[in-house]
This record gives structure tokens, sequence and C-alpha cells, in this order.
């Protein structure tokens, strides 16, 4: 059954042929967000999911099928807590032991009542925000990505390495945005050396309503506009900045991982053209195995994945021509690993444990009960969960982010952070779109660290600590920051007259200027009348 296009019922695919003498059929569970239009999640990377999810039981099921099959049921969770509600609701009454998914934090919180009460274990490979770790509220909930304030923590370092001094934080209002741009504010207040503007968009977005959250922005060369946004919101925010003319120099955008996932690939002369104009825009996403060497267990999927054609099977990583690094879009690596925890789980629960796999045994085994029932090397590197949250484990793998860098119509990966480093010095391929420098050119990070730390405006050290009043807890209606930003006072200076400095430097334009006057006259008195038998020569010139 090909998956290039979701029907709106329920989708049931059996992999496995009844031939297969298997113990037993597992029912495991899907909330994807279907390539329809209708989601928050671009429909090229929406594809790839569903591919990653073929993929990853295509290559997983005949590993385990002497001891179990899997069946899988994939429901459309959308971005949407409503909607991600109902699909649960309908997993339910299949009688799935758990769920891969959902990919969104809104659709999480959608989702999470209805399989808290159904005692169901899901794991998310996207969902980001801050406050799923409860383990009153988000008893069964588990994911194999990092949160959002590991996430914060790296595009800050980005701001500290590029010496930003203004920070423009755009943020959709739902439950992703709001944890993100909480983070990121958190790690900036009492900085002094840095303005921070928080700016709310409404969600669901009006792509009509949006000239006015760029009216007021006068942005430096050491000013940047960070983009904690759903994907949709992202590009709706990109098209009004360029119909504003607000996408060249000195304007500079930095995505979060929603951003980094906003799709350019497309038909058309509008989007060609905004294609161009953001160029060389940066972001920070997951670690998406740009640098995985041949050994990862990430190559078994990606040299299947090859086998496969681009219509059968979309995604990046068929386009791959380099023996080494892959082209893995967002969360895809994450997305392989969630379904393989489950397959860990299922064999242990059924071999070593010799029982038949329930919900109530896979929340123990995923809590890790028996000891380390899930820890694996995975896709996405060593992965465990915390027993007590249902976070990815830090003590079996660190956070790792991306530093992405926007060349043609592809996000590159240019560096890894870890740990609040770079793994190396990414060559960018544009720097000032399109500003003093070429289009073309390309420079190392340590030069554009130079340049923006030589233009930091003076006083700016002067600038007033980043608001603390914004401290909504996630989810929560806030107040409207549109109009309020903090800064930095004028440098203080007695009446506006000329510095010490410029005096200086006058007077010493005035000496060598009778130097250089003093010396040409010598010059000409000595080959003129000293020397008569040049003149000439300086005739015939």
């Amino acid at each position: 059954m090909a998956f290039s296009r979701w029907p709106s019922c329920l989708v049931v695919l059996l992999l496995i042929t009844s031939s297969c003498q298997a113990q037993q059929v597992v029912r495991l569970g899907f909330l994807l967000p279907y390539p329809d239009g209708d989601s928050a999640v671009p429909q090229r990377l929406a594809d790839e999911w569903i591919s990653a999810v073929r993929v990853a039981l295509e290559v997983l099921g005949p590993k385990y099928e002497n001891n179990f099959v899997v069946e899988p049921f994939v429901q459309n969770s959308a971005c949407d807590a409503e909607v991600a509600a109902q699909a649960a609701q309908r997993l339910v009454y299949t009688n799935v032991v758990g769920v891969v998914g959902p990919a969104c934090s809104e659709a999480v919180k959608g989702a999470n009542p209805v399989l808290k009460a159904a005692g169901i274990p899901f794991v998310s490979f996207a969902a980001t925000a801050d406050g799923f770790s409860s383990d009153v509220d988000y008893p069964t909930f588990f994911r194999t990505v990092f949160p959002d304030s590991d996430q914060a923590t790296a595009i800050v370092s980005v701001i500290e390495r590029f010496n930003f001094d203004q920070i423009h934080l755009f943020y959709s209002d739902e439950l992703y945005g709001t944890s993100l741009a909480k983070g990121i504010k958190d790690l900036l207040i009492g900085n002094r050396t840095r303005v921070l503007q928080p700016i709310r968009i409404p969600y669901p977005v009006d792509p009509t309503a949006l000239d006015k959250y760029f009216a007021n922005m006068k942005p430096s060369s050491a000013s940047v506009c960070v983009f904690a946004t759903l994907p949709n919101v992202a590009e709706a925010l990109w098209k009004t900045a360029f119909r504003l003319g607000q996408t060249k120099f000195p304007y500079w955008y930095l995505g979060a991982d929603g951003a980094v996932a906003f799709d350019l690939v497309g038909e058309g002369e509008d989007l060609a053209n905004l294609t161009h104009a953001l160029q060389g825009e940066i972001g920070v996403g997951p670690y998406k195995g740009n640098y995985h060497p041949r050994t990862s267990p990430f190559n078994e999927f990606k040299d299947f994945w090859a086998t496969k054609t681009h219509e059968e099977y979309p995604g990046l990583l068929t386009l791959d021509v380099s023996p080494r690094f892959t082209e893995a879009r967002a969360y895809v690596t994450n997305l392989i690993d969630s379904i393989y925890a489950f397959f860990i789980a299922f064999n242990n629960i059924v071999v070593t444990q010799g029982k038949d796999v329930t919900a109530p045994l896979l929340l123990d085994c995923f809590r890790g009960v028996p000891s380390d029932c899930v820890a694996f090397n995975g896709a996405s590197g060593t992965l465990k969960f915390n027993s007590s949250t249902g976070e990815r484990a830090t003590e079996a793998s660190v956070p790792q982010y991306g530093f992405y860098n926007l060349i043609d119509v592809t996000w590159k990966e240019k560096s890894k952070w870890v740990l609040g480093q770079y793994d190396i010095n990414p060559n960018l391929d544009y720097i000032e779109r399109p500003g003093p420098l070429p289009a073309n050119w390309k420079g190392d990070l340590e030069k554009q660290m130079a340049a923006k730390a030589a233009v930091i405006p003076a006083g700016i050290e002067n600038a007033q600590p980043v608001s603390d009043t914004f401290d909504t807890l996630p989810g929560a209606k806030e107040k409207d920051y549109n109009t309020t930003t903090t800064k930095a006072p004028t440098p203080s200076g007695g009446g506006g007259g000329p510095s010490t400095g410029a005096i200086v430097a006058l007077v010493l334009v005035i000496l060598v200027a009778v130097g250089v006057l003093g010396y040409g006259g010598w010059y000409w008195y000595n080959r003129n009348y000293r020397h008569p038998e040049h003149q000439t020569f300086v005739r015939m010139l």
C-alpha cells in the first residue's frame, strides 16, 4: 500500500504476511501529521516522515519476525490538540499497546489525556515543548528528542558567538512557540549587553495581518530576528518580510527547529524570489545525521532507503550521492529510534521475559523495569529513557543540535553543537545577504564573528537588562508584547561636542598633509631648477 497520500479513515498496514511463524501479533499505533496541506508541518517533510516509518518497519520487521509481528495502525494527529485527541481515541479502540508520536507539542497536549487514561505509552519523535516531564500529568509520555530548554541554550550560544546585541524574538502563540521563547528569555535575563523584544504571533496565523509586527523594527548589523515558530508561521513571516523589503542587509534571521523545517521547494516565481532573498539565513535544529560515519546504526536504514525510488519513498535521503554524509530532514533519525525503541521493548518482553506484550508491561519496560529494558545504540545516538520523567536520558547521550545555513533550497548543516560548544568552524556560503560582501563570498565563522564584533553600537554595554515579565507558563494566554521593547539608552556625554579622540585625529591629519606638501615642493624644486636636464624629459611626457 502506497504511503504517498493518506486517506482520512484509519489506515492499517500489514507489512509481514501471515506466512510468518510469529509468536504474537503486536498492534502499534502511529500519530502523524498527514501531508494534506492542512498541518503546520510542510508537506515534503510529512511525506519524508511517512517514508521513514516505512523504512523502519521494513528494516526491523524481518529481524524480529520469529519472535513477534508488528501490525501498524496510523492516524492523522495534525498539529492540533483536538484532532490528536480524536485520533488517539480511535487508536485506543483498536487495542494498540503503544503509540509512536505525535510530532507536535500541541498534538501531545491533546492526545495525552486519552492515552493516559488508557495507560498506553507513547513516544514522540519531535514534540520538544517543556512541561511534559511530569510523572503525574504525563505518566505515559516519552520522547527521543531533547526538550526546548536545551534548544534554547543552543540558540543563545549562536546569539553569543555572533555577538548579536538586539534580538527580535518572534514566537507563535501555541505550546511549542511559547515554551521555546520562554527558554530563550530565561537565558537572556540579566544580560545587560543585549536587548530583547518578544513579539507574539497569534495562532493560527493570519498571513495577511503580519505587517504590523515588522513596523517598529530598526535593525543594525548586530541585530537578529529569531523565529521560535511552527513551520507555517515561519513561512508566513518570511513572505511578509520579503514583501516589505526586510530580507536584505542588515536584516538577519535565526530560525529554531520549526523554522528550519520550512520547505522552500516549490513552483512559481514568488517562491523562487523568496528563496533567493533568504539565501544565507541561519538556523538551529536537531542534529540530523549529516556527519554520521559509515559505522552509525543509521546507515542500515539509510542504505535500505537508498534502494527505493524517490516517488515511492519521498525524502532527501534518496537524493544523497555522498558515500559518507546524509541529508535526513528534521527528526527523521528520532522517528526511526522511536519505532526502534518499541521493537527493543517488544523483544525484551517476548524473549527475555517470556510474556505477551501488554501496555502495562511496555510502560514498565520504558521506565527501566527490568533494568535497561530499552537501552540501545540507535540512529540518533545511544538511547534510553529517564525512568521518572520520560525524557531522553542525558547520561546515555548529551543534547546535540545542528547549526544550519540556507543554501539554494536546503538548510545545510554546518556544525554540531554539543554541551555549549560547536565542534567545527563552519564555512558559511553566504554572510551578509546581499550586503557589502558578494553573494557567493565564502568565509569562516570566526571572520563573521569578528565582523559582527566590529559593528556593535557604542553604548550598548549600558543597555537595560532583558525584561523578566515574560514568564507566563507555556501554552497559557499572556500579555501582548508586540509593542513592548526594552531599548538601550543613548550614550551619555556632555553636550554633543567633539570628543578628545576626534580632535587628536584632526591634528594628525593636518600634520600629515603638511608633510606631504612639503616633500612635494622640495622634489619639484630639485627636478626643475637644481637639475635642469630633467625639464626636457618632463615636457616630453
